[in-house]
């Protein structure tokens, strides 16, 4: 209790000098995922991705930035309904059918899970494009989920162990300057660690039953806002009379 109320302490003091450093924003856009180890292929699942950021930079030209996030994403697999046999997704969880759910003809497969995230990523910026690349990592907890099997509801909660409540995954990420402080942003991210327990399968083919652990496995394409981040028209020209850097330059950054 003492650890946690000194580094509470000490993060008040820290955001205190460093105050009129950050940048703050707002992100939103869709996640593409599948779950890497339950026998279902593809980025088939879409969803959202919202929240707050707050942005430091790392050096006094700008290169450099730390973001963390506070986020609300949904992550998952899908599968719709086809021809053919059940065997080709062989699920041992005909137990868990909960039969007050009535049954979804056009759902062979889907699982949604709504995690409340938070991302930490070094970024690189490039001076003359604006473009910007980093890495990091980042902890969810699972708040809800939602798995349908053959069409029906499973009946399962979250303390069943099924899911594990806290995710951690690592992160690849890029930002594409748009206008100003508007930007396109990418991000890679995958599970560090299974995030759920470990599955049976059984083919019916003759096979004998094998095991598998999931990983949560995420496209994300959103829009990026920074509200204090304000800008200026470039107007740097370099020798050959092209523009010497990105057409607009936050205003905090050191001129040229």
């Amino acid at each position: 209790m003492k650890r946690l109320l000194i580094i509470t302490f000490f993060l008040i003091f820290v955001l205190q000098l460093s105050a009129q450093k950050f940048i703050g924003g707002v992100v939103g856009g869709m996640n593409i995922t599948q779950i890497e180890g339950d026998q279902v292929f593809g980025y088939k699942k879409a969803g959202l991705n919202l929240g707050g950021m707050v942005m430091l930079p790392l050096d006094r030209k700008q290169r450099f930035f730390i973001t963390t996030e506070l986020l609300y994403t949904q992550k998952g697999a899908y599968q719709s309904n086809f021809k053919g046999s059940v065997e080709s997704f062989p699920y041992d969880d005909t137990l868990l059918i909960d039969p007050s759910f009535d049954e979804i003809k056009s759902i062979y497969y889907k699982i949604r899970l709504d995690y409340v995230e938070v991302p930490v990523v070094i970024h690189y910026e490039d001076k003359l494009t604006g473009f910007a690349v980093g890495v990091g990592a980042s902890w969810s907890r699972l708040v809800n989920y939602q798995e349908t099997v053959f069409g029906h509801r499973l009946y399962t909660d979250l303390n069943s162990g099924r899911y594990k409540r806290n995710d951690w995954s690592f992160i690849i990420d890029v930002k594409i300057p748009v206008y100003k402080a508007l930007k396109l942003n990418f991000r890679y991210q995958y599970s560090l660690v299974p995030m759920g327990a470990e599955r049976t399968f059984y083919s019916g083919n003759n096979v004998a039953p094998f095991t598998r652990v999931p990983y949560n496995n995420v496209l994300t394409f959103r829009v990026l806002y920074t509200f204090n981040d304000k800008y200026y028209l470039n107007n740097s020209k370099t020798k050959s009379g092209e523009r010497n850097g990105p057409k607009w330059v936050r205003e905090s950054a050191p001129k040229k």
